[in-house]
């Protein structure tokens, strides 16, 4: 088994990921500067309209952005961790199975490895989560027994 838990600065730099997932909300922010746009085209709203547009600017610039999940060719990053400066490489041929997980609170991506350790990353999108595993290992998703 090749997957392990290591600093982020151990990762190869060599490689960009495919897909990204990120808990910055850059759809949501360009959104609301754009409603803020649409409402300054009336004198009375004109006020909220630059409120608007002031603040999802910030956000987008200010923001930090928090890299959740990088996938690459043969593996997968895990950055949700909580000393940021270690994350999981995950190796796709090491999944056992995986599958998302909706609770009231907060939701959760779970892997289960080869060894049977289990690894867990908070979520914030199903459909972005899933659309990702699918493509990279699509035929380990769990099944659900309902």
């Amino acid at each position: 088994m090749k997957s392990k838990e290591l600093k982020v600065y151990n990762l190869p730099l060599n490689f960009k990921p495919i897909i990204l997932i990120d808990a910055k909300p850059h759809v949501w922010l360009l959104a609301f500067a754009l409603l803020g746009v649409i409402l300054c085209i009336n004198k009375s709203t004109l006020s909220y309209g630059i409120y608007t547009i002031v603040l999802s600017i910030t956000f987008l610039l200010f923001m930090p952005r928090l890299v959740m999940l990088e996938f690459y060719d043969d593996y997968m990053v895990m950055h949700n961790k909580a000393n940021k400066s270690e994350c999981v490489m995950i190796y796709y041929e090491d999944i056992v199975s995986w599958h998302y997980s909706r609770n009231p609170n907060k939701d959760y991506l779970f892997i289960e490895l080869e060894d049977g350790r289990v690894e867990k990353i908070e979520a914030f999108s199903k459909q972005s989560y899933e659309s990702a595993m699918n493509r990279f290992v699509k035929d380990k998703k769990r099944k659900s027994h309902k």
